[in-house]
């Protein structure tokens, strides 16, 4: 009964709320036919059924005036960065090129995203998103096979789920812009059911999330070969590790207490670039990771390296090949490397410096 509650909201999105909508209609009908029959039990439940009403339209309404999901920051069009589009269009079957976009952050990661306008109905929009320390550390054999487990998600319709998963829980939450909880009986109900809602769905969709990266990874190994895909997993796995030994751990430490902004990640990255690439250490940084990890983790939404390799057909951890030259030299020009990397850079500083003013 759950999953076939999730599956609903998956496929339906904002108008997942329609159904509660519905059955508030249903007992607004029911409460107005008592109206003649029994009058005592109509005004006593009336500020229940006012606080039902209130909220059912805030529901309805949330549907029209769910927020815009599309990030337009930090975007390079083809002509920036063809490299990268050409292995996209090469991997893409569904390549639309009106309906991409390609877009970059700090995070060691890559993603792919869908959006809708029109109340969620018409011209769907795609943006892939790639971690520019992806690029630094990696090679292109690398990003070309995280590029084919994010196109294999989109093949696979996956992120068509999340972006209707986000604008159901958005069009919940419309409701306490129309009544505060801190000030309305109506916000408290809702705050509260609404609370229970997205702990439950959250839960349901992280296991959901587990499968689909094992599916990504089996459809992507198929274009790609299983060894392509567990090498790639085996330098990701090692690479986030020997971030968060090298670059993490050092900053947090430097932050507390800091009175100026210290040394950005992607400049501690650069600085760091040959130790985190040291094949060696970075094998064994993930072996200690596939060693230590849980078998299942209920709070993440990727499976542990020991299932994704059992998936690719790796009872264990394989020998890879060592990381080639870095895939930013030659899928990013270098004035637009240089210029991501300033913005990027610009926006964590941004951020770094209200720490440092609250810390202060």
């Amino acid at each position: 009964m759950k999953r076939l509650v999730l599956t609903s909201i998956l496929l339906l999105g904002r108008y997942a709320v329609l159904p509660l909508v519905g059955l508030a209609g249903g007992l607004l009908f029911i409460w107005l036919l008592a109206l003649d029959h029994s009058t005592r039990f109509v005004l006593a439940t009336a500020p229940i059924m006012f606080c039902v009403i209130a909220a059912a339209v805030a529901l309805a309404l949330g549907i029209l005036f769910v927020p815009a999901r599309r990030d337009r920051s930090n975007v390079l069009d083809e002509a920036t960065a063809p490299a990268l589009w050409r292995i996209w269009r090469e991997l893409d079957p569904a390549f639309a090129k009106p309906r991409r976009s390609l877009r970059f952050d700090a995070d060691f990661n890559a993603s792919i995203g869908e959006a809708r306008s029109y109340a969620g109905i018409f011209r769907q929009h795609v943006t892939m998103t790639v971690g520019l320390p992806l690029l630094m550390i990696l090679d292109e054999r690398a990003i070309r096979a995280t590029i084919a487990h994010e196109v294999a998600h989109a093949e696979l319709r996956h992120i068509t789920g999340s972006g209707n998963l986000f604008d159901f829980l958005r069009a919940c939450e419309n409701v306490l812009h129309y009544a505060n909880p801190d000030r309305t009986i109506t916000g408290r109900i809702a705050a509260f059911l609404l609370r229970a809602v997205l702990e439950w769905v959250n839960r349901e969709y992280r296991a959901l999330s587990r499968q689909n990266e094992l599916a990504a990874d089996r459809r992507a190994a198929a274009l790609m070969g299983p060894a392509e895909m567990a090498r790639s997993l085996v330098l990701i796995a090692g690479g986030a590790a020997r971030l968060r030994e090298l670059v993490f751990a050092p900053l947090e430490t430097d932050m507390l207490g800091a009175i100026s902004v210290p040394a950005t990640p992607l400049e501690r990255i650069s600085t760091q670039l040959a130790a985190i690439r040291d094949h060696d250490a970075l094998a064994a940084a993930a072996a200690k990771t596939m060693d230590e990890e849980p078998m299942e983790d209920p709070d993440s939404t990727h499976p542990p390296l020991r299932a994704s390799l059992a998936n690719l057909g790796y009872a264990t951890l394989p020998a890879v090949d060592p990381i080639e030259a870095p895939a930013i030299a030659q899928l990013l020009p270098p004035d637009a490397a240089r210029d991501l990397a300033a913005r990027l850079d610009a926006e964590w500083r941004k951020l770094a410096q209200t720490r440092v003013r609250l810390d202060g």
